[in-house]
């Protein structure tokens, strides 16, 4: 089997040297890319052939997958993962929330979102955004920043608060 695997690979050295000096040889025309794509079969075809050509060496017939598994035991805790990402999520929410502040002129001192991420669950979705400001503030801005975040997570008018600190 060793002298089988060196074999080929003298093949392929030989096949890519051959390759190389062909290449090197083809003046720079538009035939050029033609000649290169031929190569490139032989090449592989120099790769692939002695597979072909010896299916008794690379028989897969006798190998059993499941006599050669590692049960390394253990298991994935699926909630953990699912509360990380849901954390992630949450941490991403408040991170859009205040860059929609910050880009009317606002700073946020603190934003909270209450939320059941879980799709499964009958009160799933955004419960409540809170959102403390730092003063002073024009009304008006607030309130179209308020619509803007209403739109931007589909959400009514009462889960939202925005408080003037």
């Amino acid at each position: 089997m060793i002298e089988f695997f060196s074999t080929w690979a003298e093949q392929i050295v030989l096949a890519v040297i051959i390759a190389t000096i062909i290449e090197m040889l083809l003046p720079n025309n538009k035939n050029k890319k033609y000649v290169q794509m031929i190569i490139g079969i032989y090449i592989l075809f120099n790769i692939i052939s002695p597979i072909i050509k010896n299916k008794e060496v690379f028989s897969f017939d006798e190998y059993n997958i499941e006599d050669n598994t590692i049960d390394s035991g253990y298991v994935v805790d699926q909630s953990s993962m699912d509360k990380r990402l849901e954390k992630i999520y949450l941490d991403e929410l408040e991170k859009k929330v205040i860059t929609i502040f910050e880009i009317n002129g606002y700073t946020v001192n603190e934003c909270d979102i209450d939320a059941e991420l879980d799709t499964t669950k009958k009160n799933a979705g955004i419960h409540m955004i809170v959102v403390k400001v730092k003063g002073p503030a024009d009304d008006k801005e607030i309130y179209d920043i308020q619509k803007e975040i209403i739109k931007e997570f589909e959400i009514d008018d009462d889960k939202i608060g925005i408080q003037i600190q």
